[in-house]
């Protein structure tokens, strides 16, 4: 018996409805798929939020000092002096040699932005060491800079920590996927249309402990019932 082959018409026609169901099923499973950007910043967060309230109940490094008087009255991270009890950011007070000399470790000016991030990088798992934090100066301004080991690129920001200011604060404009592209935070970004293509945010820190996200798509992220499939609701 003959084999009856294929024709080239039923070929062609075969291949437009494979063409037609791919087409139907790529942007189906590309939504399924989970958002590895979202899940970045859903970790970042944690990050950022278990090492605020480690720092924020650490009282060798900031005693609660809300009933002092005047403007010693603080709480939280507006607080920029050195303590013996914390060793990173005080230590073992001043030698006995009758000049009044510093220690190392000591520190009696009050800084609360070089205080905090001191102690909140050293509770980061930093990519090697601290000599690859950066501090990088441009137009008088200093930025702060350092990569965590999930390649994650942390910029500290608008940092207002001190007693002085009305709204005590720091911010961290984190990017999830380090150097890759394409570094978006909304979809007024160049090429951002897509929400998964959105890799930055940023976390405000109030003196008190606080925690503020100010981009849409990463409190979507976060949120505890988010959709990690980077859907939208």
């Amino acid at each position: 018996m003959k084999n009856k082959a294929f024709t080239l018409t039923e070929l062609l026609i075969a291949l437009a409805v494979i063409g037609i169901l791919i087409s139907i099923l790529l942007p189906v499973i590309s939504n399924v798929m989970p958002d590895q950007n979202a899940l970045m910043a859903k970790r970042a967060y944690h990050a950022v939020q278990s090492v605020t309230s480690s720092l924020i109940n650490d009282e060798a490094c900031y005693p609660n000092k809300i009933y002092a008087l005047g403007d010693d009255a603080r709480a939280g991270f507006d607080d920029g002096y050195g303590y013996a009890d914390c060793a990173l950011w005080g230590g073992r007070g001043y030698k006995d040699d009758g000049n009044n000399t510093k220690t190392d470790k000591y520190i009696d000016e009050e800084d609360a932005n070089s205080k905090f991030l001191t102690l909140f990088t050293n509770k980061l798992d930093i990519k090697t060491n601290d000599s690859d934090i950066l501090v990088i100066l441009s137009n008088g301004a200093s930025t702060y800079e350092f990569t965590t080991k999930d390649k994650m690129v942390w910029t500290a920001q608008n940092m207002n920590l001190a007693h002085s200011n009305s709204d005590p604060s720091i911010e961290f404009m984190i990017d999830v996927n380090g150097p890759d592209k394409p570094n978006c935070k909304s979809t007024s970004d160049t090429g951002c249309e897509n929400k998964k293509d959105f890799d930055r945010f940023t976390v405000k820190i109030h003196a008190d402990g606080k925690l503020d996200i100010l981009e849409d798509w990463a409190l979507d992220a976060v949120g505890v019932d988010a959709d990690i499939t980077g859907s939208d609701k």
